[in-house]
């Protein structure tokens, strides 16, 4: 499974510009400016007006787009963290996509974004076992794009998420 730290890619310019003095190029955009959110008022009433574009992280299989926001900033932001503040931005934005998020990424590895559910079925296989899966929702889907998943798996892609929502749920 691939950190989220090494997710962070330096992909625009670290430096708070002012509003009046806007960047020149995409290069110099603000990068993850959602990392400030709640850490004050300053941004209590951000919101993201508009996805205008996305580059790839083939490395890792992972999305940033290209943000506005209604105070007229623009910023470079990792998919992940926009799903989780706005996701109607993210699908709104796949669904504009000639193929959607698959066609546009030509991904074939995904990123869990949450645990949303789990189920246990007798397994008549093994004597008084219970099978468990999780329902998982991926980076960058909606609820199109849900799949119930075999403990085991999510046990390897995500140990600490399963783990906490087990914990949660008394499994």
């Amino acid at each position: 499974m691939i950190s989220d730290s090494e997710s962070t890619t330096s992909t625009g310019s670290e430096d708070n510009e002012s509003l009046d003095e806007g960047p020149e190029t995409k290069e110099q955009l603000m990068c993850f400016r959602l990392s400030s959110i709640g850490k004050g008022d300053a941004y209590s009433s951000l919101k993201a007006t508009q996805t205008t574009s996305h580059i790839l992280v083939r490395s890792i299989h992972c999305v940033w787009f290209t943000v506005e926001w209604n105070d007229g900033g623009e910023s470079w932001e990792p998919e992940s963290a926009l799903q989780r503040f706005q996701p109607e931005m993210v699908y709104v934005y796949w669904d504009a996509k000639m193929g959607g998020r698959e066609g546009a990424t030509q991904f074939d590895l995904f990123h869990v974004f949450t645990i949303l559910d789990h189920s246990s079925k007798r397994d008549y296989s093994r004597r008084r076992a219970k099978k468990v899966e999780y329902k998982i929702q991926w980076v960058g889907y909606d609820e199109k794009g849900h799949s119930w998943e075999p403990a085991a798996r999510v046990a390897i892609l995500v140990p600490r998420m399963k783990e906490e929502y087990d914990e949660m749920h008394g499994l």
